[in-house]
């Protein structure tokens, strides 16, 4: 280009074979004309000077992108389960990048679990779960399925393209198609797929040794009551020569014996090496073997026992012993002398309930939520000095492995605790919500 004595004059940028753009020149014609060469070396120093900065810009974001890496698998490994792990990875890349992000998850193989939601508002979270939902495994679905998805997560979130990153067990999508992005996705998935087999077997020996500690806890509670009772026949026979003595003694004893012997089975099923045995028992039946003992031992409550003749139901019959014996020991133990325990079964077709009244003081309303939980034990217990705050705890989890419900009905003077028991197991689902 000339413009009468001054000429524009272009130079390609370019350094081992890849172009870096253009060099534009404005000079006389002479500067042409006689300092080409010396223009043209100027331009190859340019792009060698290009390349470099480009390249520490690379080193850079490598080093940056290393260092986020490294505390994003600090952060993971942190973690206290899988689903927290996973959660820190979308917020990372939420926060980082702006943008809406899902992740997929199952611990196991099979469908995978709409798990997290980052960046996004409850209401597309709601649309996530309406459109999408669970999906198949992300490795057996077709390009046309993934592209589908990709589509439905972002008419959900609001983004015109989606980025997806499988690992195995899980997918990441992302409401953006940016080549940086797409990258820092892929760093992510691989993050994840190195935590999240370790933090699965962390958890799970969390889950073990809090199990077995629960179990040895349980063992420790159910021996205290029978033992307490041959402390006191042994009492009796010692230093007073009392009348019952003897037979307090040998049925605490017989007590004790049939309690050891299902303790192998009680201590397996806590700490999840042996599952339930259930089978079709009269729940009537069992429910009289549980309180047995403390009508013949507590001579100052009346126990009465309102049951159908039978009452079939899929249970274990061991396991709901020691559930219905819990209440039934709480009842006697934090009511007054003189009083009635009611323990009443009604059949209601597909699923039996079962009550445990007495007439004590009752449990506060600020202490139901919690009644429950392992080691709490309520304010009456706390003053009466006895318990490991177990029984009730025990009782839950008895019950809700075999998909039933148990709760403590305000309405009732006293306690009132109900438990309901799908007739099959099968139906356990539609109880145990």
């Amino acid at each position: 280009m000339t413009d009468r004595q001054r000429w524009c004059g272009f130079f390609p940028l370019h350094h081992g074979g890849r172009p870096l753009g253009v060099l534009e020149v404005i000079a006389p014609v002479d500067v042409f004309r006689n300092r080409w060469e010396t223009l043209s070396a100027m331009a190859d120093q340019l792009a060698l000077r290009l390349e470099d900065i480009a390249e520490r810009d690379r080193l850079r974001r490598a080093i940056v992108s290393l260092e986020a890496d490294a505390e994003l698998r600090s952060e993971l490994l942190r973690a206290e389960e899988p689903e927290a792990a996973l959660q820190i990875a979308g917020d990372s890349v939420a926060r980082g990048y702006g943008v809406p992000v899902g992740v997929w998850w199952n611990e196991h193989q099979g469908p995978l679990s709409f798990t997290v939601a980052c960046g996004v508002t409850d209401q597309a979270r709601q649309d996530i779960r309406d459109r999408i939902g669970t999906i198949p495994p992300w490795g057996m679905l077709t390009t046309q399925e993934r592209t589908s998805l990709r589509r439905l997560f972002g008419e959900a979130v609001g983004a015109k393209q989606v980025s997806a990153r499988e690992w195995d067990g899980g997918v990441l999508m992302v409401g953006s198609g940016e080549p940086e992005l797409r990258r820092r996705i892929r760093a992510v998935g691989s993050l994840l797929e190195e935590a999240l087999p370790l933090l699965i077997v962390t958890s799970r020996e969390l889950r073990r040794n809090m199990e077995i500690d629960l179990g040895l806890a349980w063992t420790a509670h159910e021996l205290s009551g029978p033992l307490l009772s041959i402390k006191a026949a042994l009492e009796q026979l010692l230093t007073r020569r009392a009348l019952g003595g003897e037979a307090l003694l040998t049925l605490s004893l017989r007590e004790l014996e049939q309690l050891v012997g299902d303790m192998g089975g009680i201590l397996g099923w806590a700490v999840g090496s042996r599952p339930l045995n259930p089978s079709f028992q009269d729940v009537s039946q069992l429910v009289e073997a549980a309180v047995d003992p403390y009508r013949k031992n507590s001579s100052s409550h009346r126990i009465e026992v309102i049951a159908p003749r039978p009452a079939m139901a899929e249970v274990d019959p061991t396991h709901l012993r020691a559930a219905v014996a819990n209440l039934v020991r709480n009842a006697v133990a934090y009511s007054d002398p003189g009083s009635t325990v009611v323990v009443e079964i009604v059949d209601e077709g597909a699923r039996i309930r079962l009550s445990v009244r007495d007439q004590g003081p009752g449990i506060p309303a600020g202490e139901r939520e919690t009644i429950f939980d392992p080691f709490v034990r309520g304010e009456a217990g706390s003053r009466r000095g006895r318990g490991s705050g177990l029984g009730l705890f025990i009782t839950r989890r008895v019950v809700e492995a075999h998909g039933g419900t148990v709760w403590l009905d305000p309405g009732y003077p006293g306690a009132d605790f109900q438990m309901v028991l799908p007739v099959d197991r099968r139906e356990a689902p539609r109880f145990a919500s």
